[in-house]
Parts: C-alpha cells; structure tokens; sequence
C-alpha cells in the first residue's frame, strides 16, 4: 500500500471511532435515540416467525464461536508459509483481540440496559451497547480478509472479503431480531470495528510474492536449464 494513503485511513479510523463515540454518548446520557430504537425493534417484533427465530440463532451463535480466534491464528500461520512473515498474522489477531477487549470496557462504561426481557428470543447477560456480537464479527471478518488477501488472487480475496463483510451484517442484525439490541447498538459496533480495522490498512508488510513461473522449454521440451 502506498504510504500516501496513511493519512486517509488515519482519519478514516478516527472519524469512524468518533462517530462510535457520538453514540456512546448518546446512550449514556439520555438516549436521544430511544424512540428510533423503539420504531425498528417494534417493526421487528411485528415481523418475527418461528423460522426467521431459529435462522437468527443459528446465524448469531457464529458471532461468538470459539473457532473464531483460532481460524484468525490459522490464516496467519498460511501467510507466514507463503510470505514468510509472521507480522500479518500477529498484527490481524492483536487487532482483533484489542478491540473486542476494547469493546468490553466501553460497554462497562456506558452500562446501556438492554431490551426488555419479554422481547428477547435468547439468553444473554451483561450491558447492551455496543453489540458485543457485532464488534466481534466484524472484527473476525475484516482481519480474515486482510489476510485473504496475501494468499489469494485478487479477484477471489475480493470475493472472500464480500462474503465475510455478509456474515459480520447477518450476525449484527440477528442480535436485533433477536430482541437483544437496540439497532443503534450495532450500529455503533459496526462504527467501532471499522475504526479498529483501519490499523491493520496502514501495515506496510511486504506483498505475498508471486507465484512461480515455468522456466524457458526447448524443442525437446525440457526447461533450458540443465
């Protein structure tokens, strides 16, 4: 990447860590947004099935899965077999793991309360904003992508890095169907995960090198070489 773009990503990750931050706010201190928040989960209310619920379990378990960390460890170590770096896979995965920890005590600061029992279709425990689900979704998918791209053509890192960014959307709007959010809680983690992201844009790591070519062929068919 060149580093003229530096710049750009820095104020992208700041503008989007503010924009996070006016939510924080708000929701620490009166909740502005408290009737919009109503408007969308009642819509959702009105709209729930039987099968929508179990689709957005199965697809909100995933946001928390335990394999999450290890696929980040694993896509790091393929990267350091075909680059030889160990620095993207550690950058993706310390990335990752600041921001959800980092997401964990902005959540024990705001200490927003969450929907109302009556309308939750899960289990769960702790403060409501951010969406602890959507930050570590959107965290997993983007350092998984970053590092798609040093093993992959571009073409299919940019197919692999649509479905990912797909996940992250699902497992976040499975936590408002699931009456355990208010949608400016995953608004805010989306906000908060790409501001965290936007670190591992300014790594300047060497490029995965390309993959070899075949040698010159003589008539006979064998390389040039001897």
């Amino acid at each position: 990447m060149s580093r003229s773009l530096t710049p750009r990503l820095g104020a992208t990750g700041v503008g989007l860590l503010a924009g996070a931050a006016v939510l924080a706010a708000l929701a620490r201190f009166g909740r502005p947004l408290g009737g919009l928040d109503r408007a969308v989960l009642g819509t959702v209310l009105d709209h729930r099935t039987g099968t929508g619920l179990r689709l957005a379990r199965i697809v909100t378990d995933t946001g928390a899965s335990p394999a999450l960390f290890p696929l980040i460890a694993a896509a790091g170590i393929a990267v350091r077999v075909r680059t030889g770096s160990w620095r993207p896979g550690l950058t993706a995965l310390a990335v990752a793991a600041l921001g959800v920890l980092a997401r964990l005590g902005l959540s024990m600061l705001v200490r927003e309360p969450r929907p109302a029992e009556a309308f939750r279709a899960v289990p769960v425990g702790g403060f409501s904003f951010p969406s602890g689900h959507t930050v570590t979704s959107a965290l997993v998918a983007g350092a998984l992508a970053f590092l798609v791209h040093r093993l992959l053509r571009p073409g299919p890192a940019r197919a692999a890095a649509v479905v990912l960014a797909l996940w992250a959307a699902l497992v976040g709007l499975s936590r408002v169907y699931l009456g355990v959010h208010w949608i400016s809680d995953v608004v805010a983690g989306w906000l908060f995960a790409a501001a965290a992201l936007t670190l591992l844009r300014t790594d300047h790591d060497t490029p995965a090198p390309p993959l070899p070519q075949a040698g010159p062929y003589d008539s006979a068919g064998r390389t040039g070489r001897g």
